[in-house]
């Protein structure tokens, strides 16, 4: 819609136009000089903002990354109708870069249409798969650290830093899935804290607090980089075991409940004896239907620990 002009033939910009100039997401290069001043020390990235993985941001550098499905991508979005190797970023050294599709099954695509190669400019929007949607933007570090710090904020938990449930269960898809396409043991650990209620009966809410973040780095500070542990409401807590069959998970279930048994937890000077219950559920030859079914087995023998006198793990190596 043009701007309309008034009595003396003067333009007046209308809401609309204010409004189409507001939502405009490109960066409009008038020169060379405009270019280099506007781009000048800002990261070029692509930033998921459609999607399970949406908040997501990947920088562009001047090495080729290959987004897909796959562990040994560069860009891994586990996510549906997104092929092993999708698509490929590909930076040319003089500060252009173009997305390539790699002969995906659902395709990559621009402005609705489907593409095999397209040079991307800033703002530029560009769909793989069913769902998810890349934006090519330039960033600088405080807007970099911006999108990383809203981000964190909506994948983690605020008390403990570690993972909150909605990013939980979406991983637990993920994994899930990959472990029955390749055949893999996955294993999964749900333990809550025993007499938790007591603890902030006795002490209070503010040392209920520090129990689950010591909790947390405990527990953090014994698993694998590749394990994701999340807190899945309350006082309970989930952990993934990536290739773990029952065997290795009980060893580390096991660590994890002596860890806990024997970490510091101090408020005012007085040690709060803390421990733990686990359940564990392994994925082995497909014997679970969905992950909620793996889910259930899992606390299934959380709650058998706790009946069983807590401060230990139930899995279906030992039953209480």
């Amino acid at each position: 819609m043009s701007a309309s002009d008034d009595k003396d033939g003067n333009d007046i910009m209308t809401p609309e136009d204010e409004w189409e100039e507001g939502d405009s997401d490109r960066t409009v290069i008038q020169g060379i000089k405009d270019l280099t001043g506007h781009l000048a020390n800002r990261q070029a990235s692509l930033i998921v903002i459609s999607g399970a993985s949406a908040g997501k941001m990947f920088k562009v550098s001047n090495e080729a990354l290959t987004i897909g499905r796959g562990k040994d991508c560069e860009i891994v979005l586990a996510e549906e109708g997104i092929s092993r190797n999708h698509a490929r970023v590909e930076p040319d050294g003089h500060g252009n870069v173009a997305i390539v599709d790699l002969n995906s099954t659902n395709g990559t695509y621009f402005n609705g249409n489907r593409i095999t190669r397209h040079l991307l400019r800033d703002g530029d929007k560009v769909q793989v798969g069913s769902t998810t949607i890349l934006k090519f933007s330039f960033q600088d570090s405080l807007e970099e650290s911006f999108i990383q710090n809203q981000y964190d904020q909506a994948i983690r938990d605020g008390l403990t830093g570690v993972f909150n449930k909605r990013h939980f269960l979406s991983k637990f898809k993920e994994e899930f899935a990959y472990a029955i396409r390749h055949n893999e043991a996955t294993s999964l650990i749900l333990f809550d804290i025993d007499h938790f209620k007591k603890v902030n009966d006795t002490y209070g809410h503010q040392a209920g607090d520090m129990v689950l973040k010591r909790l947390a780095e405990i527990i953090a500070g014994n698993l694998r980089e590749e394990d994701v542990l999340a807190r899945y409401g309350g006082e309970e807590f989930a952990i993934i075991l990536r290739n773990q069959n029952e065997q290795r998970a009980f060893v580390a279930a096991e660590r994890l409940r002596r860890a806990v048994e024997k970490g510091e937890f101090m408020w005012e000077g007085q040690r709060i004896l803390v421990t733990i219950s686990l359940g564990i559920a392994t994925l082995s030859q497909a014997r679970f239907q969905d992950p909620a079914d793996m889910l259930r087995e899992a606390d299934e023998f959380l709650y058998e620990s706790k009946r069983g006198g807590r401060n230990r793990t139930t899995s279906v190596l030992r039953r209480s």
